[in-house]
């Protein structure tokens, strides 16, 4: 009976769905005709929304299963703020039911999440995967690399359609974190993109790294799909202090993100009246004695303050700045300037991968460097050229760049992302 269910792309019971079936002959007539004398219209805006009203039978809806072992409160970072993201995009979508999926094999869901995310499925054992995805129509998969899962998954439903989304190419994370223990084990998601039907990808900058490693050898199609990003601050004017000269820098301590680059700059290069406050996610997390020995080498320069999701140390965080830094030699989007642009506070940020792309119509307006991955002095260097020029910027014209870099946000509102998912999912249950 499932299966039956998920293949139909159009229902012939007559007469219930007489009118479904109709409309499915006519659009199939239309877009005969328009290819044929127009050519291909596959971008047109008003065959698209015609196709999408008729994806599934009246009444129902396509039901998405997201799967992810990444989500709030349990963990933060870029995987979980997509995940919640991705939910709030299709909320009251008469098309679309998201039915979060939690793989519980490290991390137990608390009690408090199946209020927050409605209809939370969990996966506790393997047992569990039959009755979660039963009724599941496109597995949005979000894990990194639990192989196992993804391959019982098609296993238990050889035509359930698997969408991976490639948050991070761990190879890509092994080589630019100098082989960590943790972004060794590369050839998993390896697995995983194997095993899909389609791998997302959420930068060209991604895609082409994808295909360096010879993934695009893979029987698996490929879209390339930006990260959503909702702006907070449309109507809002934030408190900024565009005369301050005080330098940020929020994300994770890892050496691929190059954290320490604003206080070596200006302590190697000796520029003074420049400070710098750091708000490393994993500071307190692990015997971090590096940090803790450039805290006290750089006590009157560097203020160090453990990441947290307190909004009001976070907001103080963004007070306390009067520009934010974004160092990293590998950035497959970029969460961080998209903060950065919405609250309107300057940034200096590597020209590079997802960043590069986020930015490229408002270059003018924000402050960049380039990168040498292979050279870490020249990249300081490189940096702090970029830092001095930015420094001698006048307050106001800082602030009259960053609300003019704003713009670069429109592109990525959940309105424009969304439409993208939707073109792939037609394309995908045709």
């Amino acid at each position: 009976m499932y299966q039956t269910k998920r293949k139909m792309f159009v229902n012939f019971t007559f007469p219930a769905t007489m009118y479904q079936h109709m409309m499915a002959i006519f659009l199939m007539i239309f877009q005969t005709l328009q290819y044929y004398f127009f050519g291909d219209f596959g971008g047109n805006f008003v065959f698209k929304n015609l196709i999408h009203q008729t994806v599934k039978s009246k009444g129902e809806k396509i039901k998405l299963g997201l799967l992810t072992n990444e989500i709030p409160p349990i963990v933060y970072g870029g995987v979980a703020t997509w995940i919640v993201n991705f939910i709030r995009m299709f909320e009251g979508d008469e098309r679309i039911e998201v039915i979060p999926i939690f793989l519980a094999y490290n991390d137990q869901l608390p009690e408090e999440c199946h209020k927050k995310y409605k209809g939370i499925r969990v996966i506790e054992h393997p047992e569990d995967i039959k009755e979660c995805f039963a009724d599941i129509d496109v597995c949005v998969n979000n894990l990194w690399i639990a192989l196992d899962t993804i391959i019982q998954i098609k296993e238990q439903f050889p035509d359930l359609s698997i969408i991976s989304v490639c948050h991070s190419l761990i190879r890509m994370e092994n080589i630019t974190n100098l082989g960590s223990c943790y972004t060794n084990n590369f050839n998993q998601q390896e697995i995983t993109f194997q095993h899909s039907d389609y791998v997302v990808l959420i930068s060209k900058a991604e895609e082409e790294y994808y295909n360096q490693f010879g993934y695009n050898l893979f029987d698996t199609k490929t879209q390339v799909i930006y990260n959503s990003y909702e702006p907070k601050y449309d109507n809002e004017e934030l408190d900024v202090d565009y005369t301050s000269n005080t330098l940020g820098y929020i994300g994770r301590h890892v050496p691929r993100k190059r954290p320490e680059l604003p206080i070596v700059s200006i302590n190697q290069n000796k520029i003074d009246g420049v400070s710098v406050v750091n708000m490393g996610v994993d500071y307190d997390k692990y015997d971090n004695a590096y940090w803790r020995k450039l805290e006290k080498k750089y006590e009157d320069s560097l203020k160090i303050i453990p990441f947290t999701s307190d909004k009001n140390i976070k907001e103080q965080y963004w007070k306390d700045i009067g520009i934010n830094c974004i160092t990293g030699i590998y950035e497959p989007f970029g969460y961080t300037i998209c903060e950065c642009l919405d609250r309107r506070v300057p940034v200096i940020v590597s020209n590079i991968d997802g960043p590069k792309e986020i930015i490229e119509e408002v270059m003018n307006n924000v402050y960049t460097y380039e990168v040498d991955v292979d050279n870490y002095q020249n990249d300081i260097q490189n940096f702090t050229k970029t830092l001095k020029e930015t420094l001698s910027v006048d307050p106001e014209v800082r602030k009259k760049n960053a609300i003019e870099a704003r713009k670069a946000l429109d592109k990525l509102r959940p309105e424009n992302i969304k439409e993208d998912w939707m073109n792939l999912l037609v394309e995908i249950l045709d």
